[in-house]
């Protein structure tokens, strides 16, 4: 239980942190999401630029059995490493954006 409450704080954290890169132009607002309950954690993009709507999801976390799984990374940011920089050990980060036959490889978890 330890680990999963300092796992929704680093993902906080760093949801937050990244909420700071605000867009240029238009009127797009960040957004983020921390559903506590059922561990899903996202910072989205909303709104309009110009006539074009924007709705995208920037980084989506979700903790599953104990480990934190990266959704989505649409930033040049290392989230895992940034992840592992605060103290989470490598095999409890998943990289569910890359294929299940892919995860063996990356160094860290799988499930």
């Amino acid at each position: 239980m330890a680990n999963l409450d300092l796992y929704r704080q680093y993902i906080q954290t760093l949801i937050t942190k990244h909420d700071s890169h605000k867009s240029k132009g238009g009127e797009v607002e960040n957004e983020l999401i921390f559903d506590t309950a059922h561990d899903h954690y996202q910072l989205m993009r909303v709104g309009w630029n110009k006539l074009s709507r924007v709705y995208h999801t920037v980084m989506h976390f979700d903790i599953k059995d104990g480990k934190i799984w990266i959704q989505q990374n649409m930033t040049d940011v290392d989230l895992a490493q940034e992840l592992v920089d605060m103290g989470v050990s490598k095999d409890d980060i998943v990289l569910g954006l890359q294929p299940p036959y892919k995860r063996p490889y990356t160094g860290y978890g799988v499930m």
